[in-house]
């Protein structure tokens, strides 16, 4: 009975091991890390654009490998932009109607409030009005913050609206808002709502991706300019794009859509089932709709928004296309466009290892759960000295692995060796047994 158990045991703690090791050669790619000589618990790796255009989308097929084929744990994390916003509901003392049926409203805080942008929102669903704010505190003198911005809407399969207005930081009591109808229309132009805001924002570190511009068009019957960019790789965690542009006083509705590839395969249907392909075009994503512009201040100075933000968790394709909408003005002209990524990072203890390797590119490995995460809260505030990360190179062993095909004779030599091995024991059996009968039966003759 013991000896049963010692042997139960073996068999689990060798089912156990199995399942911890790693067939490496599912791995598509490595990359050597080396860990510099340092007193720091912790070291720090940045995923690169190489890493993540191998990786899965989740990163759950990244390792880092030992020099003795262990795991290392680490864990993985993304730093955020931190923000903080405060939002004032002013009360409005004032509508009236100015010249070239304008429509003013006049807000107040009741005291001094710190602000730096202001919603204004007005009815209708496709516009471009513009937009002046004045500031006071007697509401008798009022000082211009933004003599010209606008409030967009855009009608398609759902409203699109471009209400906020960024406004220079100030703690006027009264502020003045100043709407103008779009040239051509007729109906009376409405304030329904007015908020303001103060934000602060603490913008963590960027890394810049380039842009490479692969077409431009204009489209004069749309009255719109379309950029088309690669960004060389897919699956980056971009977080703004910001544009080079040559005007010096324009505001614009911007599109941005993406897709990983310009062209893909489609099974073509056949009578006698062929397989058939046909090469299609591969229809564009849309990422987000922004505005940028640019303008002087009363005080000569410039305003400009020419960043685009994208919303968190939003995915980002290798190709980007731009639209700028023109409506009856010049086409502005983009010089360039800059991608920026917050990448992740990888917290891990190296050992005593000098260099690891890292594998990624694996569709069939599971997310590793590591006791790491228990015992790091905030990964953030770990004071951990970066690692250095090599080339990505093909791993040798996973080419290997997809170059020589195994027959199943040789890829299973064990397992058939016993088959045979079994299949003579009882071929022999039945032989035995066979000549004990015939043996038999002479015997009774």
């Amino acid at each position: 009975m013991i000896k049963l158990r010692i042997l139960a045991m073996i068999v689990l703690f060798g089912l156990v091991d199995i399942s911890y090791a790693l067939n490496l050669a599912e791995w598509n790619y490595q990359a050597e890390v080396t860990v510099e000589d340092s007193n720091a618990e912790y070291r720090k790796l940045l995923i690169t654009p190489e890493i993540y255009n191998a990786a899965r989308l989740d990163l759950g097929d990244i390792r880092l490998i030992g020099p003795d084929g262990s795991q290392v744990p680490y864990i993985i994390y993304k730093p955020e932009d931190q923000k903080e916003t405060k939002e004032y509901s002013p009360a409005i003392i004032n509508r009236s109607t100015g010249k070239n049926k304008t429509a003013v409203v006049t807000l107040d805080f009741g005291k001094q409030e710190i602000k730096n942008s202001i919603e204004v929102v007005t009815g209708g669903s496709n516009f471009r009005r513009a937009v002046k704010v004045e500031g006071s505190n007697d509401n008798v003198e009022f000082y211009t913050l933004v003599e010209k911005a606008y409030v967009f809407a855009v009608s398609s399969e759902k409203d699109r609206r471009f209400e906020q207005i960024d406004l220079p930081k100030n703690d006027y009591r009264y502020l003045r808002v100043t709407v103008e109808p779009m040239a051509g229309e007729e109906a009376k132009t409405v304030i329904n709502k007015v908020k303001t805001f103060k934000t602060e924002e603490n913008f963590t570190r960027r890394q810049p991706v380039k842009m490479v511009l692969s077409e431009h068009k204009e489209n004069a019957k749309e009255k719109t300019s379309s950029y088309v960019y690669d960004l060389s790789y897919c699956r980056l965690p971009i977080s703004e794009i910001e544009l080079d542009v040559a005007d010096e006083s324009f505001y614009r509705c911007v599109t941005v859509k993406g897709r990983d590839k310009n062209k893909q395969e489609v099974k073509i249907e056949t009578e006698d089932n062929r397989q058939l392909f046909k090469e299609v075009e591969v229809p564009w994503e849309r990422v987000l709709y922004d505005t940028i512009y640019r303008y002087k201040k009363p005080d000569g100075k410039k305003a400009e928004k020419l960043v685009l933000r994208i919303p968190r968790g939003r995915e980002v394709y290798r190709h980007l296309k731009i639209e700028i909408s023109n409506y009856d003005d010049e086409p502005v002209v983009v010089n360039s466009a800059l991608a920026k990524m917050i990448a992740h990072s990888l917290v891990f203890t190296p050992k005593n290892f000098r260099k690891l390797t890292l594998y990624v590119g694996s569709e069939s490995a599971s997310t590793p759960q590591y006791d790491l995460r228990y015992r790091i809260e905030n990964p953030m505030s770990i004071k951990a000295v970066e690692a250095k990360l090599g080339n990505l190179i093909i791993n040798q062993m996973a080419k290997k692995a997809k170059t020589e095909q195994v027959a199943w004779t040789e890829k299973h030599k064990v397992l058939l060796l016993v088959i045979m091995g079994v299949m003579v024991v009882v071929l022999g059996w039945f032989m035995f047994k066979s000549l004990k009968t015939i043996q038999k039966g002479q015997s009774q003759d």
